[in-house]
């Protein structure tokens, strides 16, 4: 019999079975992978998953309504993270007729192949489902809810929501993941800026526009041009390669600061082998707490690509190197270069060391020193982050998101059939509406008028002012501002997930939202990371429930609630704005004056 519940009675404490009941906000992929690991872990009485759409699993990056089958994920099999089963064995369980429409039917048994967004959608469906199904405690999913707010407390967590257009309904938990994703949390009413991630792939359908302009030229602005070029004409395989035929006559501009195109993807083997000379243990011992370490890090990056990779270490000057001009240096060469020659060149490239199996050695260096990099990024200093996101960001970014060849081959034809350009906007750009549907967009490198713009750039860093639940926002504001943070860097929480540290009221809250972590965490984005946050969690409740005194306050605690701003809700429950008791005090004492 299945555990997967769409509604349950409310528990009270006393009537709990041993374990913690426990709510997940989003049932996306950070959801499902979370879901995942705490029925692994068997650390719940219940779960009760709250998820805005109809169905769990996909989210928004991977729903079947937002994506055309066009649109590729830009992640092989062999690095996503499996659930029940991996994505190639679901893949090879599924009909012939449904792989087929997927466009999969050859390559479904091949962990290197990178399968359409909505293939990913079905597959993490599929899994939400086998995962509560097989779950020791029962499971609750409730879709099509939207949840309005968020309470946290010293011994519990309330979680208030309602289904489409009913009445507000309220629910206890011991613990509250919040796993929400890239919903809009722009709330400007720019018509640019709600024209973002999968919106794009609709506004491209506008078979009016003659020019259309595509904010970005990553995967996300490839795939808005390619389902605008689906609209307006079509692919064809010839004997020398792909080829596009216009029905009409139209084009696409791609718009990025530099005018760069992304490399295709490249093989490298899994999982990767350390590094000499940087690892999280050596980075982490760089780390003094102080402005300057990310120089003390970089330092350790630059001494391990010497060692993997002396003669492109020598042709790009890596010795000479700074934290603040490697990506300079990384970039010069595609930037003296035509991006469509070198695309194609590097195309080329690629197929060739994917047939042998022979990657570059100072790629593949690059490519883990950003999984160290990430380990430390959050404890950085906001002068040293605002530096790495100006620099190294760009460099790590643009190795580890090279996209797929058919992707890189689609933009090679438009390009040859005249329909599709790139240009570089610089920094110092402006775009406004014109009249009409039209845009105007200023450079000095490029101007021009078009009759569509798409905003492609991708997911953004969020300001937690931002943050959707009413009351949780409050708290985590409150708490920032006792930190002497700002609000526009979002997120910055503990290594548990939670701000439990800064604030005992939020040791119930783990913090799983991708967009206010984005600042901090700037790698956080893909299914690697979401399975890691899960990872994340599971340990730190398993480790909380092993020391059970750690989630009770104290009487100091509660005594030091007393010094603290409160509020009163509707409902007359006090909630302390930011940290309270000695803790907080001796925090406050350490901080130079």
């Amino acid at each position: 019999m299945s555990r997967l519940r769409r509604s349950s009675p409310i528990n009270t404490i006393e009537q709990r079975a041993s374990g913690e009941r426990i709510a997940i906000i989003g049932a996306g992929a950070t959801g499902t992978y979370t879901l995942h690991a705490l029925t692994n872990a068997a650390q719940a009485s219940e779960i009760v998953v709250f998820e805005n759409g109809d169905r769990a699993g996909p989210g928004l990056p991977y729903a079947e309504h937002l994506n055309d089958l066009h649109a590729l994920s830009n992640i092989a099999g062999i690095e996503i993270p499996p659930l029940v089963e991996t994505i190639n064995a679901w893949a090879l369980r599924q009909p012939r007729a449904r792989l087929e429409a997927w466009g999969i039917a050859d390559s479904a048994g091949n962990d290197r192949a990178f399968f359409p967004r909505v293939v990913l959608g079905g597959w993490l469906a599929d899994q939400f489902a086998l995962i509560a199904d097989r779950s020791p405690c029962p499971v609750t999913l409730r879709t099509g809810v939207d949840v309005v707010d968020v309470v946290a407390m010293p011994d519990g967590c309330r979680v208030e929501w309602r289904r489409r257009g009913g009445a507000i309904e309220q629910e206890e938990f011991d613990r509250v993941i919040v796993a929400t994703g890239y919903g809009p949390t722009d709330d400007t009413g720019s018509d640019a800026a709600q024209r973002t991630g999968k919106a794009a792939g609709e506004a491209a359908q506008d078979a009016d526009a003659a020019h259309i302009a595509v904010l970005g030229s990553s995967l996300s602005g490839i795939d808005a041009v390619v389902a605008a070029a689906m609209t307006r004409g079509r692919f064809e395989e010839r004997e020398q390669g792909l080829a596009y035929v216009a029905a009409e006559p139209w084009r696409a501009t791609m718009l990025s600061r530099n005018g760069l195109l992304p490399e295709a993807d490249f093989w490298f083997p899994h999982p990767l082998p350390d590094l000499a000379h940087f690892t999280p243990a050596t980075a982490a011992a760089a780390m003094h707490g102080e402005e300057g370490d990310l120089d003390r890090v970089f330092a350790q990056f630059a001494k391990a690509l010497i060692a993997q990779a002396p003669e492109w270490a020598e042709a790009n000057g890596v010795a000479e190197a700074s934290a603040d001009d490697f990506a300079d240096r990384y970039f010069a060469a595609r930037l003296a270069r035509n991006a469509w020659d070198y695309a194609r060149e590097n195309l080329a490239d690629v197929r060739s060391w994917q047939d042998n199996h022979r990657t570059p050695a100072w790629r593949i260096a690059i490519l883990k020193a950003h999984e160290v990099f990430a380990t430390v990024i959050p404890s950085l200093q906001p002068g040293d982050l605002a530096r790495l996101h100006r620099g190294l960001k760009r460099v790590f970014t643009d190795n580890y998101a090279a996209v797929p060849h058919l992707s890189i081959e689609r933009i090679l034809a438009l390009h040859d059939a005249g329909v599709l350009d790139v240009v570089a906007l610089g920094n110092d750009y402006d775009i406004r509406p014109g009249g009409g549907r039209s845009w105007s967009i200023r450079s000095p490198k490029w101007s021009a008028e078009v009759q569509e713009l798409i905003d492609a750039r991708g997911p953004q860093a969020a300001a937690l002012n931002h943050f959707p639940f009413p009351t949780l926002r409050m708290q985590l504001c409150a708490t920032a501002l006792e930190g002497g943070q700002d609000w526009k860097s979002g997120l910055n929480p503990d290594g548990d997930l939670t701000l439990g540290e800064q604030d005992p009221s939020l040791r119930r809250v783990h913090l799983c939202a991708l967009p206010f972590l984005l600042r901090n965490r700037p790698f956080v984005q893909g299914l690697v990371e979401c399975a890691e946050m899960a990872r994340v969690v599971a340990r730190s409740i398993a480790a909380s429930q092993a020391c059970s005194d750690a989630l009770v306050p104290s009487d100091e605690d509660l005594l030091g609630m007393l010094d603290k701003p409160s509020v009163i809700l509707g409902d007359g429950a006090v909630i302390t704005l930011a940290g309270y008791g000695n803790a907080a005090d001796r925090r406050a004492e350490a901080l130079p004056h």
